[in-house]
């Protein structure tokens, strides 16, 4: 498919709520790449509208661009962090791509290779993990040590290495860590998740088919839609979460979403929140 059109680093900027693009992203910093990752994530949600609107999602920069920038929609990890890989190429960062796999909360089971994409930055002579793409993950970036330990304000966050495999973890209110996802540093290409971003999209075992989502990260909390839920999440210090669940009724999604959400929908929306069942590797 030929996808015609240019890419404006301002426009994507002002997606994000940066509206002057001066001194501040000239070079590579620290400060500027946490800049851009929590504009990101507090201005772009995490979704998969366009499965539940017969919308194809296509692993290809410039398609992800006019979705999320001109069309102000959001997506899931491979969009957003596809996007951002982008971002972050245009400004000088020199960014790598890694390939992590999902933990099922409910099974404990990780998904395939290509399940997740994961970006680094080298900075200040440390390698920095980011990750715009994940529905309950960090908000700002991360040192890729061993043993960091960060509270961030969505939550307390972790990275763990058992032999090769570095895992993503989340502090939960029983004070236990969770596993989010495992990733190896071997790095990859944006073209190698091309078949899991077709999984995601088509196949009954994929939890974006399963469930329709909407997911924004706010300063102090989180807004979530699923099927005919609206969850609200507040976090508090130490990493704790307080939740409230509010049932819709069908005629009332597409207001939700464009006044919480600001997303409008061009084609007809189906809700959906079915029992997801995952199997070993997702197959």
């Amino acid at each position: 498919m030929h996808i015609s059109g240019t890419m404006d680093l301002n426009l994507y900027l002002q997606r994000i709520g940066i509206t002057e693009m001066k001194s501040d992203f000239s070079t590579p910093s620290l400060s500027a790449l946490r800049k851009l990752h929590r504009h990101h994530v507090l201005s772009i949600p995490f979704e998969s509208l366009s499965i539940h609107i017969g919308e194809k999602i296509i692993l290809d920069t410039l398609w992800i661009y006019q979705k999320i920038v001109l069309r102000k929609r959001g997506g899931f990890c491979l969009e957003n962090n596809g996007l951002f890989l982008w971002v972050l190429q245009e400004l000088g960062y020199q960014p790598l791509v890694l390939s992590g796999k999902v933990r099922e909360p409910v099974t404990g089971m990780y998904g395939p290779p290509f399940d997740h994409i994961i970006l680094t930055v080298e900075l200040d002579c440390r390698r920095w993990l980011c990750d715009v793409g994940f529905g309950e993950g960090i908000m700002d970036p991360i040192p890729l040590e061993a043993g960091w330990e960060e509270e961030q304000d969505n939550g307390m966050f972790r990275l763990r290495v058992e032999e090769e495999e570095w895992y993503m973890e989340v502090k939960e209110d029983n004070d236990q860590w969770r596993s989010l996802y495992k990733f190896t540093l071997e790095e990859r290409r944006f073209e190698d998740f091309r078949e899991m971003c077709n999984f995601h999209q088509t196949s009954p075992k994929a939890f974006f088919v399963c469930k329709s989502l909407c997911s924004q990260l706010l300063p102090h909390g989180r807004l979530t839609y699923i099927g005919r839920r609206l969850i609200s999440t507040e976090y508090t210090k130490g990493g704790k979460r307080v939740k409230t669940t509010k049932e819709l009724s069908e005629e009332e999604i597409p207001d939700l979403l464009r006044e919480k959400f600001g997303i409008v929908l061009s084609k007809t929306f189906v809700p959906k929140d079915e029992v997801y069942i995952p199997t070993p590797d997702g197959k």
